[in-house]
């Protein structure tokens, strides 16, 4: 389906257009948006919701839709520009004929973005001898043709926390940049039980595809050489070429158990949470990572880098992006698990209250505030 057209999800009295190019999958996919399979699922229909509250009627253009026409004039569009879906920005918002612009940015600028993935490849390559083919590169919207998307852009939405790297990563362009908070599953919640029967000394890697990138190879190495600390890894396991250098070290080292793709909310993700102390990601770039968000939801303290897109020092340990990436990740689990009973309850009353920022309700009020802005500019 690569296209809905005049979406009024509760006959709002709607009396303008708007296009938005995304993907319709949480329109014949109902499984999607339940199990939130994907944030963006629920994140798609909300923001529909959002413009028709605000008197808007919505056509969604899926990003696999190469070859979209109309005949219509839109007076917004909204519109993927960083991924390789962007490839398609200029082209569809020039169909559009839109006199408001915005650029969904969810993901840094991404010759930035590329520039970091590709070298975490490189670092791997050259620590272990083994060829990764690189993942979550995109094509096709770097260099002149950024540019063109810019030149194409009134407005930036940006998702994850303001003065992250990927925020700071657009504002150079002059345009408005406006972020937006990234929604987690409902079914996430903490239990308070949950610290009386938490290991100081358990640590939650909690990924999505793409490990190399992701930086869990980083995590994995420090593990290794950190026997005394026990190591969680959740994710799919689409990276081939890690598993192919890694398997074996994890499947042999008694501290580190990899558990596949788990469902937020869920029995196996509940019972990790009641036993690990810390969420733990170094990730190369992200706008912002949603995997982290929703483990802090379940009061799991951060032990992760600026680029995860969540502003971490005032709630964990903040890894630093320069030096041995390895030492670095090692220094911060030795100083986590140093902690005491009162230091770490406080940082997890802290870490919950910044996981009010991602939420469904954070979501609909950001977003709001972020169209609002452009209907009133």
């Amino acid at each position: 389906m690569n296209l809905i057209e005049n979406i009024n999800s509760q006959n709002y009295n709607t009396t303008k257009s708007a296009a938005l190019f995304y993907k319709t999958e949480p329109f014949w996919s109902s499984d999607s948006v339940q199990n939130y399979a994907h944030t963006n699922n629920w994140e798609i229909i909300q923001s529909i919701k959002i413009l028709n509250e605000c008197g808007y009627s919505v056509d969604l253009i899926d990003r696999g839709n190469h070859d979209w026409t109309t005949t219509k004039t839109y007076d917004i569009f909204l519109g993927l520009g960083v991924g390789n879906a962007g490839r398609n920005f200029v082209k569809h918002v020039t169909t559009s004929k839109a006199s408001k612009k915005i650029l969904l940015a969810m993901g840094p600028q991404p010759d930035v973005s590329n520039k970091l993935v590709l070298d975490r490849y490189k670092q791997y390559n050259e620590r272990t001898g083994h060829r990764a083919p690189p993942m979550r590169t995109v094509e096709d919207v770097t260099g002149d043709n950024f540019i063109k998307i810019i030149n194409n852009t009134d407005y930036i939405f940006n998702i994850g926390e303001k003065n992250t790297p990927s925020y700071n990563s657009f504002v150079k362009y002059g345009k408005p940049v406006l972020n937006f908070y990234p929604s987690t599953s409902p079914h996430v919640s903490f239990n308070s039980n949950w610290l009386n029967t938490r290991d100081i000394n358990s640590f939650l890697c909690f990924a999505g595809n793409g490990f190399i990138c992701k930086g869990v190879d980083l995590v994995v190495e420090s593990f290794l050489n950190n026997p005394s600390k026990q190591l969680h890894i959740c994710g799919p396991n689409s990276e081939r070429a890690f598993f192919d250098y890694y398997g074996d070290p994890i499947n042999n080292a008694p501290n580190i158990k990899y558990h596949g793709f788990i469902t937020p909310g869920q029995l196996a993700f509940n019972e990790l949470a009641s036993k690990c102390s810390f969420v733990i990601f170094h990730s190369a770039a992200e706008g912002c990572c949603t995997s982290v968000a929703t483990a802090i939801k379940a009061g799991l303290v951060p032990i992760a880098n600026a680029w995860t897109g969540i502003i971490i020092k005032d709630v964990g340990i903040e890894l630093s992006e320069s030096g041995d990436l390895i030492k670095n990740i090692t220094d911060g689990v030795n100083v986590a698990s140093s902690m005491n009973e009162i230091e770490y309850k406080r940082l997890v009353t802290k870490t919950l209250t910044k996981a009010s920022l991602f939420s469904q309700e954070s979501f609909t009020k950001s977003y709001t505030q972020a169209i609002r802005y452009v209907l009133e500019h």
